[in-house]
């Protein structure tokens, strides 16, 4: 799994890791994801669960009121597994979303280890949802 992104029901990013590793302004990538969305349920009644780009596989979940945007190879076999358990682990409501759980998250699942300068990053660019 390359990253995660968590969006609220607007768009806005509220939590991401391993969006370092893929060319794209996270706000542009947002609005995107939330226009996909909001096609999808007008026009054929129901949100989209995938897209690929390019080499990327994108997968669209909801944990609560969040989207959840897993980033794959193409040909990453464990990618349905690995969103699978991502959406079940941020359904969990004591859990504190943030960057820095995301990057725990991703190495539990992926066995890739973390950069501390990716570590870093997530904490510079905390951004906790439970505060709200």
């Amino acid at each position: 799994m390359k990253g995660i992104i968590v969006l609220d029901e607007g768009g806005v990013k509220r939590a991401s890791i391993g969006l370092e590793n893929v060319r794209m302004n996270p706000d542009l990538f947002s609005s995107f994801i939330s226009a996909i969305q909001a096609y999808a349920r007008r026009s054929v009644g129901s949100e989209m669960k995938e897209v690929s780009y390019s080499n990327i596989r994108l997968m669209i979940g909801r944990a609560g009121p969040y989207y959840v945007v897993t980033l794959h190879a193409l040909d990453d076999e464990d990618a349905e597994w690995n969103h699978s358990a991502t959406i079940n682990v941020l359904e969990t409501e004591d859990y504190i979303l943030n960057d820095y759980h995301l990057g725990i998250l991703r190495e539990l699942l992926t066995g890739e280890s973390i950069s501390p300068a990716e570590i870093e990053i997530g904490i510079n660019t905390l951004s906790t949802i439970s505060e709200e």
